[in-house]
């Protein structure tokens, strides 16, 4: 392994967890959003997101919310 792939390999992963986090997060939002609605039940929810229904029950936790907007405000 010569040190320019291992760069190659590096940045890639990067990437790839840029695209992993902006994804998650997006998800995250639609989650919120669907459940504020209120005219999506969470078993719609629970089979859209592949998330257990206590999952969602977290997301949706104000605390939770709090923590995850001072997360993605540090990032």
């Amino acid at each position: 392994m010569d040190q320019e792939t291992l760069r190659a390999l590096g940045r890639a992963n990067q990437r790839a967890q840029t695209r992993h986090d902006a994804a998650r997060d997006a998800l995250i939002d639609a989650i919120w959003e669907a459940a504020d609605q209120g005219d999506i039940p969470q078993t719609v929810i629970v089979e859209a997101s592949n998330f257990t229904r206590e999952r969602i029950r977290q997301l949706s936790r104000p605390e939770y919310r709090a923590a995850e907007m001072k997360r993605r405000a540090e990032r």
